[in-house]
């Protein structure tokens, strides 16, 4: 993790002491932090009044009101988090983006473009649409990878044991690659195999072995074990052995379906997004 750019969301409700866990970290590694501050604006309430096409559009004075005094919050907490910087010693700097909810996931990617991670705070989760397109906008639109629930970890950014969620998936793959900094400076790392299957082609190799393989190569300390779901959920399942290894961090591919089957469906992806036990890193 050493020089990295980590972009930090945070919500209207979010404060210096949110981000003081990222403090030791970015300053052990020489890390930069970008925090966006993250304003959620409400649909405008607008009202027509007359038929169209002569009718007129009302917005109601309140709403603006709100609009502002939003804008001006969110701007205090930048200059509080500068000062924050400041203060710590570290490399930082933040910004604001206070916009629809729905257009959330097109603000947010250009910012991540040139970041190596991103982390959305857990005071986010009270804006429950907010949070799903930012997360979206990171996911599919740019191309980093996200921690979300923070705040469950010990050391996120620097975890000491790391639980690998592996399918052989692409995006389990593209995970496992964003986070090789963190694996290789973790103490264990575990690869779990969920519900295994024999490999094809007469393949002896049990699953998981060759990124076992490469990932020693790394010098990363690495274990492979293999689970049943047992009828359980494989979401339960991978929180359930990650908490029994004592894991600091999840880490496990997002939407191997399509995003529309699991919203419509339900998925693997879709409810280790809504659990709030466990912090994870995903990468699609």
């Amino acid at each position: 993790m050493q020089n990295q750019t980590i972009l930090v969301l945070q919500g209207p409700d979010g404060t210096d002491h949110d981000l003081s866990y990222l403090a030791d970290t970015a300053r052990s590694q020489n890390a930069h932090l970008s925090v966006l501050h993250i304003g959620p604006v409400q649909s405008i309430p607008a009202y027509a009044y007359g038929g169209m096409p002569y009718g007129a559009v009302a917005i109601p004075q309140n709403w603006i009101q709100d609009r502002h005094d939003l804008t001006e919050a969110m701007e205090a907490k930048r200059k509080q988090s500068n000062a924050f910087f400041d203060k710590e010693g570290l490399s930082g700097e933040a910004g604001v983006i206070c916009s629809f909810p729905a257009s959330l996931d097109d603000d947010v990617a250009p910012r991540a473009m040139l970041c190596d991670i991103a982390v959305l705070q857990h005071d986010l989760r009270a804006q429950e649409e907010a949070y799903d397109k930012l997360l979206y906008g990171l996911l599919f639109k740019s191309p980093v990878s996200v921690i979300i629930n923070p705040h469950q970890s010990r050391a996120p950014l620097s975890p000491e044991r790391v639980f690998i969620a592996w399918n052989a998936s692409d995006p389990a793959a593209r995970a496992v690659h964003e986070a090789l900094p963190m694996l290789k400076s973790a103490q264990q790392v575990t690869i779990g195999i969920f519900d295994a299957k024999p490999k094809r082609n007469g393949e002896s190799e049990d699953p998981g072995a060759d990124l076992a393989k490469w990932l020693s190569h790394h010098g990363c300390h690495v274990t492979v074990d293999q689970y049943e779901s047992e009828g359980a959920s494989l979401a339960a399942a991978i929180c359930a052995k990650a908490k029994s290894a004592g894991t600091d961090l999840i880490v496990m591919g997002a939407y191997g379906h399509t995003r529309l089957r699991e919203a419509v469906f339900g998925g693997t992806t879709r409810e280790m997004i809504a659990q709030q036990d466990s912090a994870v890193l995903m990468a699609h």
